[in-house]
């Protein structure tokens, strides 16, 4: 766990962990799983937090460390993109079957060429690009399809959530990836907005399991 020396900035990361426990609680109170998006939300969650406690709790080796980071990072690709996809058309829904089992095949061989010690930002940055392209994907859907009740959509608080964090990530890797180190003001700076942008996307989460309402026969959720 990266240690940033301000008792607060740690204990806040340390919070951030266990913030995807949350919407799990909630749809499991609620018992509300049934819904496939929420309960593929329930199972992005547990594995968020299991990653969190791997990889910033548990003493593990640097290459220990990445090889985990990699497999939760693939782990949470498919199930978001399982989650948008319920969001889209059937056209849709095969093309990114389709190009997500193309592009996950391409990662692995690519990691088991290269080991699994590797940091590549290009490959980084294309997994979350993919992810906001998916969710950007559905949130337009949702807009189109269910614009007057679209706030009572968990998929809509889902997508949203998704996006602000993985859009924050993304510009901040860009902006320290042409850096070969980091000065220990920046790289406290950017743990804290990661984590700023995970509290606001697991809150999103949470809303979202929070507001949905069981449908009656003449509704329909996304």
């Amino acid at each position: 766990m990266f240690k940033t020396g301000v008792p607060f900035i740690d204990l806040f990361s340390l919070v951030v962990v266990f913030l995807p426990l949350l919407p799990v609680i909630i749809i499991l109170a609620r018992k509300i799983y049934q819904l496939d998006v929420l309960n593929f939300l329930m199972i992005l969650c547990l594995i968020n937090f299991i990653s969190g406690l791997n990889l910033q709790l548990l003493p593990v080796t640097h290459t220990g460390r990445l090889g985990a980071a990699h497999v939760f990072s693939l782990l949470e690709l498919v199930i978001l993109t399982q989650l948008f996809k319920s969001g889209l058309t059937r056209k849709y829904r095969e093309l990114i079957d389709i190009l997500t089992i193309a592009f996950l095949s391409a990662v692995i061989t690519y990691y088991l060429l290269k080991g699994v010690d590797q940091h590549p930002v290009l490959l980084e940055e294309t997994i979350n690009g993919w992810i906001i392209l998916s969710a950007a994907l559905s949130l337009l859907q949702i807009v189109h399809r269910n614009y007057l009740r679209i706030f009572n959509s968990p998929l809509f608080w889902i997508a949203t959530g998704t996006l602000f964090y993985f859009v924050i990530a993304m510009l901040l890797e860009l902006i320290t990836a042409t850096r070969l180190s980091l000065p220990q003001s920046i790289t406290t700076e950017k743990t804290v907005l990661l984590n700023i942008a995970a509290t606001t996307r697991y809150l999103f989460y949470t809303l979202a399991a929070w507001i949905y309402n069981r449908p009656t026969h003449s509704d329909q959720q996304f």
